[in-house]
């Protein structure tokens, strides 16, 4: 399945931004867009000359072309809702010349990149410009390919280190292919999918805030569309008690002899964190006895699962080895960062089939708190179902509590006094059919 964009004929709605002319005449004029890529800045009012002609403009979020005075102009950023002004600089803006500003690279080197535009705008033909704006990608090689292309021998753009930009002329319309590498390195590190091109474009690589690329590219053109890489992750959970299977995806065998309790950390491919990185699209997976076969996999534990550019995603087999045509899988989309930076996201999971633990209740509580007169926080949780993630305090010891539906007696031993820490990502999975046991999953990337 491709993950095709299509610019400029795509309407997004990258953000809310209030903009309004300068105070200049007809004959008099130059054009100005702005965009924010500073990854840790926050919103800000764009000012020139100390009007605001944009507001509340985030991280990926930019404008088309504004209608300004030409001249000496300073443009200035403020931070939104405040009288701060975190950068200004003057610019020499020409009669009738078109210009794009990029606000780039993290807070503490902040600075203004300014691309004058006027000669790919008015030479009739399709023009690419790349710009490096990424201060977590380092030294890279650019491939730019026609679309499904094998990657070239040598890169379209070598060796570009950050804050540079070249602009490729003449580009036929059609379908391009973005690809990124290390410097002198041949392993794909960001890949765009399929692009179609049919206007001058601007495609500025920053740093990616979801995915496991460091970078993503915006391609600007009127709107700014952030264009992820085209891939996802996943992680396997295996959570039907006492069985060994094998796991296929796309037709192929993804894991042999995986056991229960295991996660695909240690697999093949898979990162620390225990996700293979795979085409973002639909994907068919099957989970079989251990060798038996994809033909003999079970349907209730087959499917099709439709993943997202940059999601990353817990995939669980639930279910008792007694009772395999009742067992399930359970898909989760996950968090790899989390909500704030003294916050513990913790997300629950119930996948044990005992009976008696469906459904089940769940307190959380401080640690060592009486509950006894407690409602739970989670009541009547049935297997396969998810809390989602809740933002705790990171410093605070827990109790997590899974008791039975009506009780207040814990099922699951090892849940108490937990302390998640600042900026965490947690899933924590009750499973186990006569024993009930639990999985502790580090999501954070």
């Amino acid at each position: 399945m491709k993950n095709t964009i299509t610019f400029p004929m795509l309407l997004l709605s990258a953000a809310v931004l209030t903009a309004c002319g300068g105070s200049s005449s007809s004959d008099d004029d130059a054009y100005v867009r702005v965009l924010h890529a500073s990854p840790d800045a926050p919103a800000v009012d764009v000012l020139i000359d100390g009007k605001a002609v944009l507001t509340n403009v985030s991280y990926q979020q930019g404008s088309d072309y504004l209608k300004v005075g030409d001249g000496t102009r300073t443009v200035a950023l403020r931070l939104h809702g405040t009288d701060t002004i975190a950068l200004e600089a003057d610019f020499d803006l020409a009669d009738d010349n078109y210009y794009s500003i990029i606000a780039q690279n993290n807070v503490a080197s902040l600075e203004l990149e300014t691309l004058n535009d006027t000669e790919r705008r008015n030479n009739g033909s399709n023009d690419v410009t790349v710009v490096h704006a990424s201060p977590a990608a380092g030294d890279v090689d650019i491939y730019v390919t026609a679309a499904d292309a094998e990657l070239p021998a040598s890169p379209t753009l070598d060796n570009v280190s950050f804050d540079q930009n070249a602009t490729l002329e003449e580009i036929a319309a059609g379908n391009y292919q973005v690809r990124i590498t290390g410097s002198t390195a041949t392993d794909v590190v960001y890949n765009s999918g399929t692009l179609t091109i049919s206007s001058d474009v601007t495609a500025v690589a920053v740093n990616s805030t979801k995915g496991a690329s460091p970078a993503s590219l915006l391609i600007w053109a009127g709107s700014v569309t952030p264009v992820l890489d085209a891939t996802s992750e996943v992680r396997i959970v295996h959570a039907v008690d006492a069985v060994t299977v094998d796991v296929f995806a796309g037709g192929n065998e993804l894991l042999g002899d995986f056991a229960y309790k295991d996660t695909t950390i240690g697999a093949t491919g898979a990162s620390a964190t225990g996700y293979l990185t795979v085409a973002a699209g639909d994907l068919p997976v099957a989970i079989a006895a251990a060798n038996a076969g994809i033909g003999n996999a079970l349907s209730n534990l087959s499917g099709t699962l439709t993943l997202e550019r940059g999601e990353s995603y817990t995939v669980i087999a639930a279910g008792d080895s007694n009772q395999l045509a009742q067992a399930q899988l359970i898909v989760l989309t996950d968090n790899r960062s989390a909500s704030a930076d003294d916050a513990a996201d913790v997300r629950l999971v119930h996948a044990a089939a005992a009976p008696a633990a469906d459904p089940v209740d769940i307190y959380v509580s401080a640690a060592g708190a009486d509950i006894s007169t407690a409602e739970p926080n989670f009541a009547d949780v049935e297997i396969g179902t998810a809390t989602g993630y809740t933002a705790l305090d990171g410093s605070t010891a827990y109790d997590v509590t899974i008791a039975a539906d009506g009780t207040k007696t814990a099922a699951i031993s090892g849940l108490t006094d937990l302390t998640f820490g600042d900026a965490s990502v947690t899933t924590a999975i009750a499973i186990g059919t006569n024993a009930l046991d639990k999985i502790i999953l580090n999501d954070k990337r």
